[in-house]
């Protein structure tokens, strides 16, 4: 589709779509992510009490099993930290990073507190009272899937990787993390091998190396190019974007990273910033696609609702591990997930091709219609005459 419409509209189509999906897209898309997961949790015994052994001694579960992209470390108080935190406080996210630093903190109606000498989380309930169903119900009812802000600071690190580089991260970190991002976008695809080839291994290192560097390298069609967008150029974009609701802002603002990141660079032919225009939106497109699986299937808050959910059908035993594993273990979920998440963006990015293509027919059909009618029209007139 997004051949079509680059062909048919232009570059600066992909630019508008981009706008759209950071603002309008990401403003509607939650109700649905929600029912989904809610549809996903449905459990045999939704109607028991909550488990004794989880409302007593409660579920552990190592941070590293949870927090999957290396978050719940870094200091909201921090210039990279700042962008991956929302602004409300009251998030999940946000109360992990509390109990870390406290020793333990509330979300709802879920306590967190965490053991240092162990480096995990216990999760219990605050109260006892809900049923299982309700507890999870209420659960994805408190928490927000898709953060505005943090949704697009994460789209946008993804192609500069300027918060990876400030985050003190090792090679092997990312290029775990990149590995666990590449099974989701093979499960987009509609592969569930769970299996990466020697070439994507290969690819995701080196990816990861220019991340940590924080370096892009946009291809000129003719070869490529390294380029950087400092920390601050990122803090700028995400604070003027995060709260609009206008596209064609967003789009812009986002479409003025490729300048700012390559002052640095020799010359570039106009003939050569059109094409890194080109496969810039198309890749960021892409990322946009890939976040969004990510986020509801793989953030801090759905693992831990992962591993409550999986004790409560287990005999109290968390069935989480690594999230490369897990992904196997889950495979219906995470499908049934990923399906529905990009059956609304290909319906969205669908609905604005047809707005797009009837936009550009229009004056074609007008002036047929036109046509056709002046034709009538001399017939009528000769018949009278």
């Amino acid at each position: 589709m997004l051949d079509i419409l680059k062909t048919v509209v232009g570059t600066e189509a992909l630019n508008q779509l981009t706008g759209e999906l950071l603002t309008n897209f990401i403003d509607s898309v939650e109700p649905k992510i929600k029912e989904t997961l809610k549809n996903q949790m449905i459990q045999y015994n939704a109607k028991d009490n909550l488990p004794a052994n989880f409302v007593s001694a409660g579920y552990t579960v190592p941070v590293k099993d949870i927090d999957v992209y290396g978050k719940l470390k870094t200091n909201p108080g921090s210039a990279e930290g700042s962008l991956l935190f929302a602004n409300n406080p009251d998030n999940f996210d946000q109360k992990a990073y509390n109990a870390i630093q406290n020793g333990t903190s509330t979300y709802k109606n879920l306590r967190i507190d965490y053991n240092i000498s162990t480096d995990s989380f216990t999760f219990k309930p605050v109260s006892a009272t809900p049923k299982i169903g309700e507890w999870l119900g209420n659960f994805i009812d408190d928490t927000v899937i898709i953060d505005k802000k943090t949704f697009t600071t994460k789209v946008m690190n993804s192609i500069y990787g300027s918060i990876t580089a400030k985050q003190g991260k090792t090679v092997e970190q990312v290029y775990q993390e990149l590995q666990t991002a590449k099974l989701i976008e093979q499960l987009i695809d509609d592969d569930d091998s769970f299996e990466i080839s020697q070439e994507d291994f290969d690819e995701l290192l080196q990816k990861a190396e220019a991340l940590i560097n924080g370096v892009v390298y946009y291809d000129m069609g003719c070869g490529v190019i390294g380029a950087s967008l400092p920390l601050s150029g990122m803090t700028e974009l995400i604070n003027q974007i995060s709260g609009s609701t206008d596209p064609f802002f967003v789009g812009n603002k986002v479409e003025a990273t490729i300048e700012q990141s390559t002052q640095n660079v020799q010359e570039v032919s106009a003939a050569n910033k059109q094409t890194i225009k080109d496969g810039f939106f198309q890749r960021l497109i892409r990322i946009i696609t890939n976040i969004l699986a990510q986020v509801s299937t793989t953030d801090p808050q759905i693992r831990a609702l992962l591993a409550i959910s999986s004790a409560f059908q287990n005999n109290d035993f968390v069935q989480i591990s690594s999230p490369k594993d897990d992904l196997k273990k889950f495979r219906v979920f995470l499908k049934c997930i990923v399906k529905d998440a990009m059956k609304m963006i290909n319906e969205f990015i669908f609905n604005l091709i047809v707005v797009f293509l009837v936009a550009l027919l229009a004056p074609i059909i007008t002036k047929i219609v036109k046509e056709k009618i002046n034709q009538y029209v001399g017939v009528i007139k000769s018949l009278i005459n």
